[in-house]
C-alpha cells in the first residue's frame, strides 16, 4: 500500500503546491512572465486539471470550477487537501511496517512516528488513548502517547507515560524518544536504563537517530562516557550504512568530548592578557548566518583603533587582526597605551566546554542563548572568562535561572541590544540598560573614499520583490570555514554596502544596521516589526543611530585600555558600573512612561447596572461554562456528565446567546441535580456578550459570589464538580492548573509572544512590554484559566477586572492571555486531574479533560465513549 500512496502523494504535491493560490494561474493565463499567452494559458489549465483529478480522490469540498484555467483552488482547499495527502503518507507506514514483518505494536510506533512527523499531533494522541484503554494494546498505546507529548510538553509528562512500558521490543522501537526523554527526565538515574539497553545488545537495534538523540541528551547531563559509547559503537560501522546525516553530527559529536579538538588548550602568552574573540561553534549547532560574524568584525574594530596594542596568540587571528589594522579610520584611531593582548576564540553558545585560559577577557554581545540541542543553556559563561556585557539579546526568558541570574548581576549592568531584553532582565532584578546593537561601530573598518562610487541596489533576504542582485544571509558553506575565513566573509559582505552599493533592502537587522553604518540607503522592511529583537532598533532616525554607536564607541574606549594594561578585575567593573550610570537611570526614566490600559471601573459598573445578579445559594455549586465558536452541541454532553457525578446540586451558568431557549430546556431535561441558567446579556465597549470581555467581567456579574468554578464546553468531567468548592483559596486569586506545554513555563515568554502579535504597531509592542514588565522582582509560571476556581472577592478587591478588560479593550489579547498576565503568580496550583489536556498530557484516573482547542474528531471521540 505505501509504495502505491507515496507515489501518489509524490505526483500530487507539486500540483498542490502550484494550484496553491488564484495568483499563480491568473498570472499565466494572463500571460505572465516566461510565457506567451497561449502557452501559459496551457499550462495553467493543466496544473489545474491535474489539482482537480487529484482533489476529486480525497474527501471534503473541491470548487466546481478549479477544471479550466480561470479559477485556481482558494489556500483553505488546498491546505486541506496537503493535510490528506499527509495523513495518507503516514498511514501507509502501517501496512508497510506489518509487510515487512514487524509486530502489530512495533508497527503502530512506526506509523505513529510518521503521523508526528507530519504533524498530525492529534491523531497519533488518538490512537495511543484508544490503544491504551486496552489491555492487549496498553503499552503500545503509552508509548504513541510518549512519543507524543515529547514533542509537546515537558519531559516528566513524556516520561509518565514511557515509565509504564516493559515490552523491550516496543522500548526498542522508540528508542529515539524514550531514552532522550528520560535522561531529560530522570538526569543521571536514566544512565541505569542506557547500562541495560548496552547490556542486552539492545543498543546495536536502535535506529542511528536513535543513537544521536540519546547522545545529545547524555551530553547536556555531562554523561561523556556514556555518549562516547554510543557514538563510537555506532560510527564504527560500515559509513554505508548509517545515514550521512547522522553520522556527520555523531563524528561532529566527537569533537566536544573529553580529548577533542574543541577541548585543546587555548594558545596563551606568558605574561599577556588573554582576550576572547566571539564565536559561533557549539554542540548543537554551528551558525551560519553571516550577521553573527559581521558582530565579530564589528567587535574586532574596537581593539584596532588603539595603535600602540599589539596582539599575540592565535596565528588565524593574528594576521586577520594585521590585515584588517590597515582599514582602520584615521578618526577613529588612538594612540592608546603601549600593551599586548592574547587573542583566543571564545565560543559565544559553547565556552563552557573550552579549556579557557585565566583572566580571559572578551566583550559578550548577541543572541543569547541558542540552547544546546534544545536542553540546555551555556549560562553561566566559562568561569575563567570576564565579560564585558553589551549589546545583549535575550532571546529566552527561560534561560535566566537562578544561577544565571546571580551571574548577570555579578558582572553586570546588562548593555542590552534591545530594550525588550531591558524589560525581561530587570523584571527578574538584573540591572540592565539599552546600548543598541554593536554593528552600528562596524565603519570603523570601513574608511569612507574620497569619491563615492556605490550604484545600484542590493537586495538582502527582501520579501516584496525579486528583482535586481540578491543575497541570503544564512550560508551553509559557512559551517566548513575556519573562524578567520568566515570573520574574512563576513568583511567582505560589509565592504559591498560600505563600497559598492547605494542602496540597500533587507529584513535582516544585521543587513540594516551594518550597511547604515557604512552610508548606505536602507529600507528595513522585516516580517514582524514588533518582533523581540527590534525594540529601539527600529524606526529610529539618524540622530539615534549615531546616538547609539557614539554611546558604545565610548564605553568601549574607556574599558579597553583598563583592560589591556591589566588592570583588576575590581577595578575595572567598577568602572563599568560608573560609566553606565547614566544610562541605567535614563532606562528607569524610559521604562517608567507606560502602563497597561485598565477600563475605567465606571463603565464596568455601566455595564452590569440594572442586570439581576444571581445570588448565591447554600449547599449550590455554581459553574460557569465557557462556550466557544463551534462548542454549543457540546454543552449538552458536558453538563450531563457533571450532573452523572455530582453529589449536591449545582448550576450551569452560559454566556446569552450561546443557546436558545428551547436548547436550554432540551440540555435541563438531562439533568437531575442541576439547573442551566443564562446570564443576562452583557455590552461592554460596544461589544454584546463578547466572550472574552464576559468572562473577564465575572467577578463584577457575581458581585454577592466568593468564588466561582469555569470550566469549558468542550471538557469531558468524571468526578464530583462539588470538590471544587472545598480547594482552599487563601490569598490566590484563583486555583489553576499551570500550563503544561512546552515553552510554556515562562510568564515572561508568555507577554514576548503577546508583543510579538502586535505587528507593526513596534511602539505598542514596547510599552505593553515595558508595562507587564514593571513592578516585577521574578518570572512566574502562567496558567492555564480554561478551568479555574476564581476568588472573585480577591479578584474584584484588587481592580482585576478594569485590568483585564483594558487589555483585551485596548490590545485584543484574549482573555486567556491576559488573565495570567494581570494575576500573574498569584494563583494556587489546582489538582492536576482535574485539567487533563489531552494532546498534551494524558492521566490514568483524570477528573476533566479538556478537549479545547483539538482536532475535532479527536475530542468528539473521546466524549463519545
Amino acid at each position: 500500500m505505501k509504495p502505491v500512496v507515496h507515489g501518489i502523494a509524490r505526483r500530487a504535491l507539486p500540483v498542490v503546491e502550484r494550484a496553491s493560490g488564484t495568483k499563480y494561474v491568473r498570472e499565466r493565463a494572463a500571460g505572465g512572465t516566461g510565457k506567451s499567452g497561449g502557452a501559459s494559458k496551457k499550462a495553467a489549465a493543466t496544473t489545474a486539471r491535474a489539482y482537480r483529478q487529484l482533489a476529486i480522490g480525497l474527501k471534503g469540498k473541491t470548487s466546481e470550477e478549479t477544471d479550466g484555467w480561470k479559477t485556481a483552488p482558494s489556500g483553505q482547499e488546498v491546505a486541506a487537501k496537503s493535510r490528506q495527502l499527509a495523513r495518507l503518507k503516514a498511514h501507509s507506514t502501517l501496512s508497510e511496517s506489518l509487510a515487512h514483518g514487524s509486530s502489530l505494536n512495533a508497527a503502530a510506533v512506526d506509523a505513529g512516528r510518521a503521523l508526528l512527523a507530519e504533524g498530525l499531533q492529534g491523531e497519533a494522541v488518538s490512537i495511543g488513548l484508544n490503544l491504551r484503554s486496552k489491555p492487549e494494546s496498553e503499552e503500545a498505546g503509552r508509548t504513541l502517547l510518549g512519543m507524543a507529548y515529547q514533542r509537546s510538553s515537558d519531559p516528566e509528562v513524556a516520561w509518565a507515560q514511557f515509565a509504564g512500558v516493559t515490552d523491550r521490543d516496543l522500548i526498542v522501537s522508540a528508542a529515539e524518544e524514550y531514552y532522550p526523554t528520560s535522561i531529560d527526565a530522570l538526569g543521571e538515574d536514566a544512565l541505569t536504563l542506557l547500562d541495560r539497553s548496552d547490556e542486552a545488545g539492545e543498543t546495536d537495534r536502535w535506529s542511528d537517530r536513535a543513537v544521536l538523540r540519546t547522545a545529545e541528551s547524555a551530553f547536556c547531563i555531562n554523561a561523556f562516557d556514556h555518549v562516547r559509547t554510543l557514538v563510537e559503537s555506532r560510527i564504527d560501522r560500515d559509513s554505508d550504512a548509517v545515514e550521512s546525516a547522522v553520522h556527520y553530527e555523531l563524528t561532529r559529536l566527537l569533537d566536544w568530548l573529553p580529548g577533542g579538538r574543541h577541548l585543546e588548550p587555548l594558545p596563551t602568552t606568558e605574561g599577556r592578557r588573554n582576550f576572547g574573540v566571539l564565536s559561533y561553534d557549539q554542540p548543537g549547532i554551528r551558525s551560519r548566518n553571516i550577521g553573527d560574524y559581521i558582530q565579530t568584525i564589528a567587535s574586532i574594530g574596537h581593539l584596532l583603533r588603539y595603535e600602540n596594542l599589539q596582539f599575540s596568540g592565535d596565528e588565524g587571528l593574528t594576521d586577520l587582526f594585521a590585515k584588517l589594522r590597515e582599514e582602520v579610520k584615521d578618526e577613529r584611531k588612538y594612540a592608546g597605551p603601549p600593551a599586548e593582548l592574547n587573542l583566543v576564540e571564545v565560543y559565544r553558545d559553547g565556552n563552557v566546554y573550552q579549556d579557557i585560559p585565566d583572566d580571559t577577557w572578551y566583550i559578550a554581545f548577541g543572541w543569547y542563548m541558542h540552547d544546546i540541542f534544545g536542553k540546555s543553556f551555556n549560562i553561566p559563561f566559562h568561569p575563567n572568562l570576564r565579560p564585558i556585557l553589551l549589546s545583549v539579546f535575550v532571546r529566552y526568558p527561560e534561560m535566566l535561572t537562578p544561577d544565571a541570574i546571580a551571574y548577570l548581576k555579578k558582572y553586570g549592568p546588562v548593555g542590552c541590544r534591545d530594550w525588550q531584553s531591558v524589560a525581561v532582565l530587570r523584571a527578574v532584578g538584573v540591572p540592565a540598560f539599552f546600548s543598541g546593537c554593536l554593528t552600528t561601530t562596524v565603519d570603523t573598518l570601513f574608511p569612507a573614499p574620497a569619491a563615492d562610487r556605490r550604484a545600484g541596489t542590493l537586495r538582502v533576504d527582501w520579501m516584496k520583490d525579486n528583482k535586481g542582485p540578491k543575497k541570503k544571509q544564512t550560508v551553509t558553506a559557512i559551517r566548513d570555514k575556519s573562524f578567520p575565513e568566515n570573520l574574512e566573509l563576513a568583511r567582505n559582505w560589509v565592504a559591498d554596502y560600505a563600497y559598492k552599493y547605494k542602496h540597500v533592502l533587507t529584513s535582516r537587522l544585521h543587513a540594516n544596521l551594518p550597511a547604515r553604518s557604512v552610508g548606505a540607503d536602507v529600507d528595513f522592511e522585516p516580517k514582524n516589526k514588533s518582533d523581540s529583537r527590534f525594540g529601539g532598533l527600529i524606526g529610529i532616525d539618524d540622530v539615534e543611530f549615531d546616538a547609539i554607536r557614539a554611546g558604545i564607541l565610548d564605553k568601549l574606549s574607556v574599558l579597553i585600555p583598563l583592560i589591556a594594561t591589566g588592570a583588576s578585575e575590581h577595578e575595572i567593573y567598577s568602572k563599568w558600573v560608573e560609566i553606565t550610570a547614566d544610562d541605567m537611570a535614563a532606562a528607569d526614566e524610559y521604562l517608567a512612561t507606560a502602563e497597561l490600559p485598565v477600563a475605567d471601573p465606571a463603565t464596568v459598573a455601566a455595564a452590569v447596572e440594572g442586570l439581576e445578579h444571581p445570588a448565591p445559594e447554600p449547599q449550590v455549586t455554581d459553574v460557569f461554562m465557557t462556550v466557544e465558536k463551534g462548542e454549543t452541541p457540546l454543552i449538552a454532553r458536558a453538563a450531563a456528565a457533571i450532573d452523572a457525578h455530582t453529589s449536591a446540586d449545582y448550576r450551569v451558568w452560559l454566556r446569552a446567546g450561546v443557546v436558545t431557549a428551547a436548547q436550554a430546556d432540551e440540555i435541563q431535561s438531562l439533568l437531575s441535580k442541576g439547573t442551566i441558567e443564562v446570564l443576562p446579556t452583557v455590552t461592554i465597549a460596544g461589544q454584546e456578550n463578547d466572550p472574552d470581555l464576559v468572562q473577564a467581567i465575572l467577578p463584577a456579574l457575581f458581585p454577592n459570589h466568593e468564588r466561582l468554578i469555569v470550566v469549558p464546553a468542550a471538557s469531558e468531567v468524571s468526578a464530583d464538580i462539588a470538590e471544587l468548592s472545598t480547594v482552599d483559596l487563601g490569598d490566590s486569586l484563583a486555583a489553576a492548573k499551570h500550563d503544561v506545554r512546552k515553552h510554556r513555563s515562562s510568564g515572561l515568554t508568555v507577554m514576548r509572544r503577546i508583543a510579538s502579535a502586535f505587528g507593526d504597531d513596534h511602539d505598542g509592542a514596547l510599552d505593553f512590554v515595558f508595562a507587564s514588565h514593571a513592578g516585577m522582582s521574578e518570572d512566574f509560571t502562567p496558567f492555564d484559566s480554561q478551568v479555574a476556581v476564581l476568588n472573585l472577592e480577591g479578584l474584584r478587591n484588587d481592580g482585576i477586572v478594569e485590568r483585564v478588560i483594558g487589555l483585551v479593550t485596548d490590545h485584543g489579547i484574549s482573555y486567556a492571555d491576559a488573565m495570567p498576565v494581570i494575576v500573574g503568580g498569584r494563583y494556587s496550583e489546582l489538582d492536576s486531574e482535574w485539567n487533563i489536556r489531552a494532546q498534551w498530557e494524558a492521566a490514568d484516573t483524570p477528573k476533566l479533560v479538556n478537549w479545547r482547542r483539538q482536532d475535532r474528531h479527536f475530542g468528539q471521540m473521546a466524549l463519545s465513549r
